[in-house]
């Protein structure tokens, strides 16, 4: 049997957690999940240049079926200028993924969330670190993932 939605919604804030670097609140009808992954900005001695990375995981339900389905947005943003000119990336995915990645960047003084300082931009992501506590919350409260074509490709 599952848990009434609007139970399963005033609880959302329970899967905050601070050592965690996403949180999860509910919007309406729906749970967002959101992670800030990467914002900083490098000095190197002839270049500047800047990343943002942001993820954001929506859970919207069907009430009559008991079941829950996701779609996911990825947005990253870098640009650079130096003596040869400026340039600018933005991209974005929305849909179902699975991504892991990790990167270290050294040089420079950085800017970032944390302040500024000398040492290297580093960073992690998976989808998987995020929609794990979110979709075992749910299925703990007798929701069950929607299925369809291709479900099985996106576990988690």
């Amino acid at each position: 049997m599952t848990t009434p939605l609007a139970d399963v919604l005033a609880a959302v804030p329970t899967l905050n957690d601070p050592g965690e670097p996403f949180s999860f609140a509910a919007e309406g009808d729906t749970i967002v999940g959101t992670w800030d992954i990467v914002k900083a900005t490098s000095l190197y001695p002839d270049e500047i240049t800047s990343i943002d990375k942001d993820y954001r995981i929506t859970v919207s339900f069907d009430v009559d079926k008991g079941t829950f389905d996701f779609n996911e947005l990825h947005t990253e943003t870098a640009g650079s200028v130096d003596a040869d000119g400026a340039g600018f990336e933005k991209s974005f995915f929305s849909g179902k993924s699975t991504r892991k990645e990790f990167s270290f960047e050294l040089g420079g003084v950085n800017k970032t969330d944390d302040g500024v300082s000398m040492a290297p931009v580093t960073y992690s992501f998976s989808t998987k670190r995020i929609k794990e506590p979110l979709f075992t919350y749910l299925e703990q409260h007798g929701w069950h993932r929607k299925k369809g074509f291709l479900s099985g490709l996106f576990n988690r």
